[in-house]
């Protein structure tokens, strides 16, 4: 199971604070991770996960990458509940696997070429996302009690960010999730003829953390562009607004 999930059906602590009360790090980091999950259980259970907005893949090839593909602006939930906010449109090399943004460090943005690449497949492909924390912003730490050495520093900062990957096949968490969509349907179906509405059971916490955005149908020549056809979104997990829905609603 996720770390991030550990805590989804237990029950969280937070710091209490009272006079002459010393701070550490440690109090500071659990009252950071206290609303965190709490942020995350409450997109699992009232919301679900997947693609909330935009998430628009289209080709956008080069001379030089030829496979290379645009991730326009959205908003997506993960599976395990972290927010995933892309506000600007990244471009992603399908071939290697390397995206135009700044890398994180120390997060290993872009993915190793082993793993990140499609280059030489020829079955459909998957690009999907998962959130990521870059550390950033380094400052200087000030030395141990009467120590000269000026030198060391620590990362200030923690920031949300996201990956970007090709996937060889639909994750499995995307497979569980439709058949769990499909069977609490059918409950709903009987509604009224048996009874009281049914009850949902708590949804489970997936281990991967990959959400699909597109299904890519590569070309077989290692030259050819990328088209518009190609790209589709089959096994594309879409999560509704609370917003959305009430325009379906009023549009009926």
């Amino acid at each position: 199971m996720s770390a991030h999930c550990k805590s989804a059906l237990q029950t969280l602590e937070r710091v209490r604070y009272f006079p002459r009360q010393l701070i550490t790090a440690d109090d500071m980091t659990l009252e950071q991770e206290y609303f965190r999950q709490k942020m995350r259980r409450h997109n699992r259970f009232l919301h679900g996960w997947g693609v909330v907005c935009g998430g628009i893949v289209e080709p956008a090839p080069d001379a030089e990458h030829p496979w290379q593909v645009r991730l326009c602006p959205s908003f997506v939930v993960a599976p395990q509940g972290d927010d995933i906010p892309v506000p600007e449109p990244v471009l992603y090399d399908l071939a290697t696997g390397i995206c135009d943004r700044e890398p994180c460090q120390p997060w290993p943005c872009p993915p190793s070429a082993s793993a990140a690449g499609a280059r030489g497949r020829q079955e459909p492909i998957y690009l999907a996302i998962r959130h990521a924390e870059c550390d950033s912003r380094p400052v200087r730490v000030h030395p141990l009690g009467c120590g000269c050495d000026e030198s060391l520093c620590e990362y200030s900062r923690i920031r949300d960010d996201f990956e970007l990957k090709v996937l060889c096949e639909l994750p499995k968490s995307h497979v569980e999730a439709a058949a769990a969509d499909g069977k609490w349907a059918g409950q709903l179906q009987d509604w009224g003829r048996e009874g009281p509405p049914p009850v949902p059971a708590c949804p489970g916490c997936p281990d991967e953390p990959w959400v699909v955005l597109a299904r890519i149908r590569l070309p077989k020549e290692a030259g050819q562009p990328i088209t518009a056809g190609m790209i589709d979104y089959f096994g594309r997990r879409v999560l509704y607004s609370a917003n959305a829905l009430r325009v379906m609603m009023l549009s009926l």
